[in-house]
């Protein structure tokens, strides 16, 4: 399904972003990576903040395609967008969807469930997210970076 069948089904709505809201993602997804690694915090609070940083950085990329997720799984609807913006594998896809389960069941159910792996991981993921959303913006939307 395409980002404009997504509309139509109510999961996205039309956006029209701007090179601030874009920076300010941005600048968001910097700053949850530098905190992601900050000592004295528990693995489960080092991935719920790589998390944060790879959702902005799907979020700024959704945005600069002309829209933003709907309330309703609005998670996981910014993390599936990332096939239709960036082309991301469906691996990545799946991978960055399993730490949003992971991350929802950490924050409500089970302390503990996130081991350092984790962590690593998903901080990995989300500077790989950073480096495509801004490599991806240079060449489709060099506009939005000004």
């Amino acid at each position: 399904m395409s980002l404009p069948d997504w509309e139509r089904n109510g999961w996205l709505q039309r956006h029209k972003t701007s090179p601030n809201e874009i920076r300010d993602l941005l600048a968001v997804v910097e700053r949850d990576l530098a905190d992601s690694v900050a000592e004295g915090l528990s693995a489960d609070w080092r991935m719920n903040i790589a998390y944060n940083a790879a959702l902005q950085a799907a979020t700024a990329a959704l945005a600069a395609a002309g829209y933003r997720a709907s309330r309703e799984q609005h998670h996981y609807r910014v993390i599936q967008s990332l096939r239709e913006t960036l082309g991301t594998d469906a691996q990545t896809v799946n991978a960055f969807d399993a730490f949003r389960k992971k991350r929802n069941a950490a924050g409500y159910d089970q302390v503990g469930l996130v081991s350092d792996a984790d962590a690593r991981a998903m901080r990995t993921l989300a500077q790989r997210m950073q480096t495509d959303v801004i490599r991806w913006l240079k060449a489709q939307h060099p506009e939005l970076l000004k």
